[in-house]
């Protein structure tokens, strides 16, 4: 909920919250703006950055689609182009971020930018298909070994992300996601395996994981030890559904236009105020349940039938407590605002300076006691942790790779200090390793593809297990603590927002970074924003699973009070929650859309006597009509489930075993919807549809068919990819006949 009424340019509903309007530097601009700093060279742009960028993989995110299609929201492709690169730090000028002694401290100091070890290109192979390839350093006869370790590194690249990809497909394709290492014969205990572990035992080499893992910390915004943790069924699936067709999508015209389309509905939006309390008025009549009241920091009392919780799962619990954040992020930071614009709305960039990379915990659990309202409510959302990170827009090509041909849509950052494995709570494998030692080698053994051994990242790990008998593990801590600002060990991505933004011109480079190891310049510097972000571990994954049966069960005792009618039901009934987190795999908008959808669902089967069926009178182009055959699937799903309660029927296991066929109904249901309407609607609603269809309709029942298809499609674009090679060795562009 948010509250108060909107007085100044600066309150947005929360998508869009920290976006901003770019200031134009041309001169023009600057005189209107009443500025005598105008550029006469610089091109006019109208731009508009989201903060943080909102890019998302259609392949993994149908019904986000499906929402974006109804609402009229278009958007685009972009190529999948990505340079990684080691940061060095002098050991006497490295300053934590987090805590900085003065504004010196926010300068990059002795910090080297090394020459990127993986950076790719697209090429378009079909009218439907574009295939991201590795770039070759040119061949010098004088000097041939940094072309050889270069290929050499490719190959292993090559190698281990083909033998990923069939080990995902197939665990995919068969439903048994879930099951990677819990086989006895592969891991012992029949626990699930972390990524770590998967790496590890799976032979992976270091030339992979130095390109994948910092990867997915970008995708998870996490820091390396979180990433790790992460349960290898969650990133696998990702991989399973993104990969290797899929392509990065973008709204074209920016969130506003979501949040816009979304809201223009809605009778009253309330803004800046919060959630301070919630309780239970007394009803009437004594018989039945009386609204519930939210309480906010103005003492404005308000009753809803049925409240619905659209935040982070740690400011749920904090408010169902009654209570406050004790270190709350900082107000977004920008250098240039709107005329107007209320100063006190804005914070100061020393805040974003100090503010504490760890997550605190607002509410512990051992406070709340049995005969609160929200009890099990609460026990269940402290489960899931969080892990803040910074958001940098500024102009500094610092950040990117010295060549500026190296310069990518994506550039990923490490700093050479940092460990990729590192997983100093990891239980799991020091007891493996105990074993290990006790009965000698074991083997990894999924399928016939993935083989023991002694492999770079078996010896690269060794020594981080003793982390486990650290004073946090031994009190019963499960949640390593953020260190990305403090220790470096994250990755840091740097995206060129002038690539998937046309209105931004080509004169100045127009960045976003994404947890900064070190800082811009100050006066390169646009704006700071800082969020959270849920990450996974075994326990969280529990707690989805928890917080579903706790909904569904809320539907049960609604109904029942409902047919008893003097049984009054209790208000944590009356309670709902959705976001990413609470929806299986990576926290991301998908799991936000598709979790409302839920919650709706549940409220409408839970209140009968409201007659709510919002789909009968909707407009055929809504999301609701649209989703009308996916509702009765689900339905029918359920229906299924409980005529058949044998089995691992929880929120997690039905995901995984249902989600990538939900995404090919959907778009065969989509489809179908689209053959009903005329030319010109089709070419507006289809816009930024780009390569989902084909991608997705490709996937076959036969795991081994489709991975011979994408070796046919990766021999077309390594013909395309010779030839940029042989050009660019010989001194000449090649560009042109790559994506890029």
């Amino acid at each position: 909920m948010l509250t108060s009424e909107k007085k100044t340019s600066f309150l947005a509903l929360g998508m869009d919250a920290a976006s901003l309007s770019v200031t134009c530097p041309c001169q023009k601009c600057a005189l209107a703006a009443g500025r005598n700093n105008g550029d006469p060279n610089h091109e006019h742009v109208e731009g508009r950055m989201d903060v943080p960028m909102r890019s998302f993989f259609a392949e993994y995110y149908p019904n986000l689609v499906r929402l974006y299609r109804s609402i009229g929201v278009k958007f685009h492709d972009a190529d999948n182009t990505l340079a990684c690169f080691d940061v060095t730090f002098d050991s006497d000028s490295r300053t934590s971020s987090s805590t900085p002694s003065s504004e010196s401290s926010r300068l990059k100091q002795n910090v080297n930018i090394k020459a990127p070890y993986l950076s790719s290109r697209s090429y378009k192979v079909s009218s439907d298909h574009t295939i991201t390839l590795p770039d070759l350093p040119p061949l010098s006869i004088l000097n041939p070994y940094p072309f050889g370790r270069r290929l050499l590194g490719y190959f292993r690249i090559a190698r281990d992300y083909v033998k990923m990809l069939t080990v995902s497909k197939e665990f995919m394709t068969q439903g048994r996601m879930m099951e990677i290492g819990k086989d006895p014969s592969e891991w012992g205990n029949g626990r699930q395996a972390n990524l770590r572990e998967f790496l590890v035992n799976g032979g992976y080499s270091h030339d992979f994981s130095a390109f994948f893992v910092p990867l997915f910390a970008c995708v998870c915004t996490c820091s390396f030890d979180r990433m790790m943790e992460y349960p290898a069924c969650v990133v696998l699936e990702y991989v399973a559904r993104c990969m290797p067709f899929g392509r990065m999508q973008f709204v074209s015209s920016g969130v506003r236009e979501v949040t816009e389309n979304l809201s223009k509905n809605i009778g009253a939006i309330h803004y800046n105020s919060m959630v301070e309390k919630i309780i239970e008025s007394e009803s009437e009549n004594g018989k039945a349940t009386g609204p519930i009241i939210l309480i906010d920091s103005k003492g404005v009392h308000r009753e809803f039938d049925h409240v619905i919780f659209a935040t982070q799962a740690n400011q749920a619990a904090t408010m169902l407590a009654g209570q406050k954040a004790s270190k709350p992020l900082p107000k977004p930071y920008v250098t240039a605002r709107e005329k107007g614009d209320d100063e006190s709305n804005y914070g100061r960039m020393e805040d974003h300076d100090l503010t504490d990379p760890e997550t605190p915990k607002d509410v512990s659990a051992n406070t709340i006691t049995k005969s609160h309202p929200f009890y099990s409510q609460i026990q269940t959302l402290l489960k899931f942790p969080y892990e803040r990170t910074q958001v940098v827009c500024h102009t500094d090509t610092s950040f990117l790779p010295k060549d500026p041909g190296s310069w990518r849509l994506l550039n990923i950052a490490k700093s050479t200090a940092a460990n990729i494995l590192a997983s100093p709570f990891d239980m799991v494998t020091a007891e493996l390793e105990q074993q290990r030692e006790r009965e000698g080698s074991t083997r990894f053994s999924i399928k016939s593809f993935i083989t023991s051994g002694e492999s770079e990242l078996k010896n690269r790990k060794k020594g981080h297990d003793s982390g486990i008998s650290s004073p946090e593990w031994q009190s019963g801590s499960t949640t390593p603590t953020s260190t990305a600002s403090q220790s470096y060990n994250s990755a840091m991505a740097t995206h060129i927002m002038n690539n998937t933004a046309s209105s931004l011109g080509t004169t100045t480079k127009f960045l976003q970074t994404t947890n900064p190891i070190f800082q811009p310049k100050p006066e390169t510097v646009i704006s700071s924003a800082w969020f959270e972000r849920a990450v996974v571990n075994p326990e969280s994954m529990k707690a989805v699973d928890e917080l579903n049966q706790q909904m569904e069960d809320q539907v049960e005792r609604l109904l029942a009070a409902a047919k008893m009618g003097t049984q009054s039901a209790s208000i944590s009934d009356r309670v709902w929650f959705v976001g990413s987190y609470a929806y299986p795999g990576i926290p991301l908008l998908e799991g936000c859309v598709v979790s409302a959808v839920q919650v709706m669902e549940r409220i409408v089967a839970a209140e009968p006597r409201h007659h709510l069926a919002a789909s009968i009178s909707a407009a055929k182009e809504s999301f609701l009509k649209r989703d009308e055959p996916m509702r009765e699937r689900r339905l029918r799903r359920k229906q299924e489930m409980e005529r058949k309660p044998t089995g691992d029927n929880s929120a997690s296991a039905v995901y995984f075993k249902t989600a990538w066929k939900d995404t090919l109904e959907d778009e065969s249901i989509w489809e179908e919807q689209e053959k009903t309407r005329d030319e010109a609607k089709r070419e507006i609603a289809r816009s930024g549809k780009g390569h989902f269809s084909s991608a997705v309709g490709s996937w076959t029942s036969n795991v081994y068919v489709e991975v011979a298809w994408m070796l046919l499609l990766y021999i077309a674009a390594i013909v395309q990819w010779w030839m940029v090679f042989v050009l660019e060795s010989a001194g000449f562009d090649g560009s042109r006949w790559a994506l890029a």
